[in-house]
């Protein structure tokens, strides 16, 4: 490692780089320390290989460990892993295939610290903590609230909340550090390629029909019910669902889509175009239909958010219709047309038993919230407490514990009034906020941030088109969006108050200059 990376301003942690700099024979002396510590693992981790079957564990230990130490010295390198491992799922993926144990609680912490440490010890910055932060906790401790008043199972409503404090804790993570242009940019392209490649093992499931090979975790599909009798292979990627793998995507796909058509550089340009492919593809693969819903939305705001010509656009959407017609998956068509029987107001193309499932998790949503109007029932409490609903009210065949299947009617059977109302309020600030963020940055005259912005903005409205048909099991893919929106705000706010400090030292120095002059006269 480089001690470049030391010293920098703001690179380091816990007094290492000031130490560095005042006994220069010590930083001429840190590669060769470097290197030895990593000769000593290397030794070690042979032995404990010889001693133990474990192989991937010790591996994978002393791999940790380098991997500690570089995000303690370089945090920016620590968000970029952390993004790609939350959002690929990569901690579970090595725990099922390695038996490695989970490892997303202790990195955040590590990274938590290490840029706290950073921004307060090292830069002496405050930390950034604005509107948008605020109604975060907010709900969070609306959360805390409906634990403490769970009606039945006070445990899981424990573990959501827990969930919830380590997204918030990516946050806080993610708006230290993207006050920088750089580590802004870098996070965003980590997730677009992140979905790029999970995106293209679906692909490659798709097209060699090789599903047995679910690449350590990343690529896995079952065979699900397409429309009436027809099944076949639905794609869920890292995840256990078709439909999650669809939402993940698609609220990645506006961020690849506006690379390609306002990168900077035509290989900027390519990748975005090439990305925004596979992950269209993948999700076309999900066969979901609240992600196809998604699709069309998004792209008709970003087609009045880009100000295209709707008529040149028509045409050439109709074009690439004809085009892809024949060669949609088979079944595709015939699913997508069925949406509107797909909600349980309308029980056409449903089964029986579909239908009066459907109707019985959305009555008995509305029950809870009726029934616990402020805080609602507690997190998690939803699908504990159905069987005991769906017995009194008789309408669904199935006993077993079932999900709302919509984010809004689970929010407000599990937190009530409340938690609709600080949920509200994040969405609120984080549009707002981002809103201001795209004037800041065409001010400055940064087109290009302003699209990474817009990008954003469509992602959380894909995420939350879609979930009106999904619960939250995977919410933390939420959180990262209103992590990277809250970023966008923070890095507008920072360039525009070093341009303005910029100008002010120009001006200072113009009033001196002209002071000067006139004293010589």
């Amino acid at each position: 490692m480089s001690t470049r990376a030391l010293s920098n301003n703001g690179r380091g942690l816990f007094g290492v780089r000031r130490f560095l700099q005042r006994n220069a024979r010590l930083n001429e002396l840190l590669p060769i320390g470097i290197f030895t510590l990593g000769l000593l693992a290397v030794v070690a981790a042979n032995y404990l290989m010889a001693l133990t079957d474990s192989a991937f564990l010790v591996a994978g230990g002393v791999i940790g460990a380098f991997v500690a130490l570089w995000i303690v010295l370089r945090p920016q390198m620590g968000l970029y892993i952390l993004t790609v491992f939350t959002y690929m799922n990569l901690s579970d993926a090595l725990e099922v295939s390695f038996g490695i144990p989970k490892i997303n609680q202790p990195l955040i912490a590590l990274i938590l610290v290490s840029v706290l440490a950073n921004r307060i010890v090292l830069k002496r910055k405050p930390l950034v903590f604005r509107g948008v932060e605020a109604t975060m906790v907010v709900y969070g401790i609306v959360a805390t609230m409906s634990v403490l008043f769970a009606v039945a199972n006070q445990s899981a409503a424990l573990d959501r909340l827990i969930d919830w404090l380590k997204d918030f804790a990516i946050l806080i993570i993610m708006v230290q550090l993207c006050d920088e242009e750089q580590s802004f940019r870098t996070v965003l392209w980590a997730l677009v390629l992140s979905a790029a490649f999970i995106a293209s093992l679906s692909w490659y499931h798709t097209f060699t029909g090789d599903t047995a090979n679910n690449f350590f975790g990343l690529a896995r599909s079952g065979v699900h019910q397409i429309v009436g009798e027809l099944d076949d292979v639905r794609v869920t990627g890292p995840l256990d669902d078709p439909n999650f793998y669809a939402q993940i995507l698609l609220m990645v796909f506006p961020l690849a889509a506006y690379r390609m058509l306002t990168g900077t550089t035509h290989a900027a340009r390519l990748i975005g175009a090439l990305c925004t492919v596979l992950i269209v593809g993948a999700a076309i693969f999900t066969y979901s239909r609240g992600g196809f819903l998604a699709l069309v939305v998004v792209l008709g705001l970003l087609v009045l958010d880009r100000r295209y010509n709707l008529l040149r656009t028509a045409f050439i959407g109709a074009a690439l219709i004809a085009i892809l017609l024949p060669i949609l998956p088979s079944g595709y068509v015939e699913r997508i047309v069925t949406i509107g029987g797909a909600l349980p107001a309308n029980s056409a193309g449903q089964t029986e038993a579909s239908f009066r499932g459907r109707s019985s998790e959305m009555i008995i949503a509305m029950q809870m919230f009726s029934e616990n109007p402020i805080l609602g029932v507690g997190k998690r409490n939803y699908q504990a407490l159905y069987v005991e609903y769906s017995s009194m009210l008789g309408l669904d065949p199935r006993l077993e514990d079932r999900q709302a299947h919509s984010l809004y009617l689970e929010l407000a059977a599990e937190m009530g009034m409340l938690g609709l109302l600080s949920f509200g309020g994040i969405l609120l600030a984080l549009f707002l906020s981002t809103a201001r963020a795209r004037r800041q940055f065409r001010a400055l005259d940064r087109p290009d941030l302003a699209a990474w912005t817009a990008s954003l903005q469509l992602g959380i409205v894909s995420y939350l088109i879609t979930s009106i048909f999904l619960h939250a099991d995977y919410a933390r893919y939420m959180w990262i969006m209103f992590a990277l929106a809250a970023s966008a705000s923070v890095l507008a706010q920072a360039m525009s108050d070093r341009r303005r400090a910029l100008l002010r030292e120009r001006y200072q120095s113009a009033l001196q200059s002209a002071s000067r002059e006139e004293k010589d006269l």
